[in-house]
């Protein structure tokens, strides 16, 4: 009993190293967000930060000197357009792979895995041409569309699993009743896969929000920007407004963390269910 309780102890201690290490890049940015530059990028920055010190100037500052809203409302527009249209591209592109067996299926399934190998910063040169040549530079809709290239190819594959773990015969039984093979996949498939949705939706939710490649590259307008691309302004010619840059990328995060908080048991169930198979 002895050893085993020294070995839960070893335990709870590595677990909570572990995060402690990855939550205080969180702890260190909140805490610059509090305190002023001169502390900041002092020699020997307290680790506790004084209260006397600490003020709510940054978030100020990111709040209304800064159009903070108008770049949450782009990212938000383009993060959720992003999302659905690769959720639908995904769905069905993940159920074709899992129900149908081909040469031409298999190759298209490494294809797509093949592409998201590929770095942003390789194939942003030819979306550029092409939002170029069609006149689309500036417009929310290439931003979408080229996040929606970059989010399809994982989540195609993340609902291949979820459909490999749904037997074939309840869609068997559906075109028994009746059903084609879309509505088989709307009625029956998709509502037993719906843990699986939400776990690709969260992934493709979060890739479209963090995009600043895609971002920077496409959209030149500032009240068209995106949060990272807003984010980058922060960064002068000659300093770097730290507190400011900390309090909108603490205020940005806030989004997200409500969104893992409502679809957080949605995500556990569909990752196990994923596994099972």
């Amino acid at each position: 009993m002895e050893a085993t309780g020294a070995s839960r102890a070893r335990t709870l201690v590595a677990v909570a190293v572990m995060v402690g290490v990855i939550l205080f890049p969180i702890y260190w940015m909140i805490v610059t967000a509090f305190l002023p530059t001169s502390v900041v990028l002092s020699r020997t920055p307290p680790l506790l930060p004084p209260l006397g010190a600490m003020s709510l100037e940054a978030f100020h500052t990111a709040l209304v000197r800064r159009p903070f809203l108008v770049w949450l409302s782009n990212t938000m527009l383009v993060s959720v357009g992003a999302t659905a249209l690769s959720l639908v591209i995904s769905t069905l592109a993940g159920y074709s792979l899992s129900r149908y067996r081909s040469r031409v299926q298999e190759a298209s399934g490494f294809i797509l895995l093949f592409s998201k190998m590929l770095p942003g910063s390789l194939i942003v040169i030819p979306f550029f041409i092409m939002a170029t040549r069609a006149g689309m530079i500036d417009n929310r809709l290439s931003l979408i569309l080229a996040n929606t290239s970059v989010g399809v190819p994982f989540a195609t594959w993340m609902m291949k699993g979820f459909f490999d773990a749904i037997p074939r015969e309840i869609d068997a039984a559906a075109t028994i009743d009746g059903c084609t093979r879309l509505q088989a996949l709307w009625h029956v498939v998709i509502p037993i896969a719906q843990p699986g949705l939400t776990a690709a939706a969260i992934y493709l939710f979060i890739v479209a929000w963090a995009d600043f490649v895609f971002a920077r590259t496409l959209i030149n307008s500032p009240e068209l920007w995106t949060l990272t691309t807003g984010l980058a302004s922060f960064v002068g010619e000659h300093g770097v407004d730290w507190p400011g840059l900390m309090a909108a990328g603490a205020l940005s995060m806030i989004p997200v963390f409500i969104l893992f908080i409502l679809l957080e048991p949605y995500l556990v169930s569909g990752m196990a269910a994923g596994a099972v198979k």
